[in-house]
């Protein structure tokens, strides 16, 4: 128990004595409100005169708030360990246990999963760059197959065909599937959204996500675009219209070869007939 000080002296003991004297003199308003600031005003700088709080109690009033301190960050360290031990680690998601109950779509952060013929498609919110892409894909594959390879014969007709379907293909491939979404194993459980402070380096596998409420396994990182926890994550690419992670970077890759080859090709074969 916090020791009790000696009661500080206030204004009204100090000068009651000596302001009464000076009041009797004076009569009507001025004495009244001479009466009140002394009764109802703050301490002067007089009062104080001569009080000196002993050492000792100065003291245990240290003591005591030092004890404090610490005693909060304890309680603190305390409920920070108890969430973080109310954390699990995350897990990928699964397109065949999630509840659909019978829906057709859902949504996992800014990822909507549209389940089509028994598949599950992951669209991603820059899904109108995948378009844009998939135009410039076939818009010069038209360009070459109806002003190039239509005057060189069958074969290149089939090799820009080709060129252009295995594109395209590709392209799909890659940005309808899975970028391996991590999430509570009941569940997702967390507030959702970009996620604070936003992560700029994958996880060590001890981070905790507030967003997912989770701890995130190594090499995850919290997209702030599309709003949820990606494992193997390399990098967010609009033109697949989200993230590239452990699970479509193959994909991803694939499309690169395929792309590359056919853009030689197309080049390669109009630069030599031009």
């Amino acid at each position: 128990r916090r020791p009790l000080s000696p009661p500080v002296p206030c204004r009204v003991g100090l000068r009651a004595r000596g302001g009464a004297e000076q009041r009797r003199g004076l009569g009507g308003p001025m004495a009244a409100a001479g009466s009140e600031l002394d009764v109802f005003g703050a301490p002067s700088d007089d009062a104080f005169d001569g009080f000196e709080v002993p050492s000792a109690a100065r003291a245990a009033q240290s003591g005591i708030g030092r004890a404090t301190e610490e005693e909060l960050s304890s309680l603190v360290a305390q409920a920070d360990n108890a969430e973080r031990q109310g954390r699990p680690m995350g897990v990928l998601v699964e397109a065949d246990a999630l509840p659909w109950n019978g829906r057709h779509c859902m949504k996992l952060g800014r990822i909507r999963l549209l389940r089509v013929a028994g598949h599950t498609l992951f669209v991603g919110p820059h899904w109108y760059c995948t378009f844009a892409m998939l135009g410039v894909i076939n818009g010069v594959g038209c360009m070459f197959l109806f002003g190039v390879a239509s005057f060189l014969g069958s074969l290149h007709l089939l090799g820009g065909f080709l060129a252009t379907i295995g594109s395209s293909l590709a392209c799909i491939a890659c940005s309808m599937g899975d970028p391996g979404i991590v999430q509570h194993p009941g569940g997702p459980s967390g507030t959702g959204g970009p996620g604070k402070p936003h992560q700029m380096l994958p996880s060590s596998g001890k981070r905790e996500c507030n967003a997912c409420n989770i701890i995130q396994p190594r090499g995850c990182l919290h997209c702030e675009y599309c709003e949820v926890c990606i494992v193997g994550w390399d990098h967010h690419c609009p033109w697949m219209s989200k993230c590239i992670g452990g699970q479509n970077l193959q994909a991803f890759n694939r499309f690169l070869g395929v792309s590359l080859i056919s853009l030689t090709y197309v080049v390669s074969v109009t630069a030599v007939t031009a």
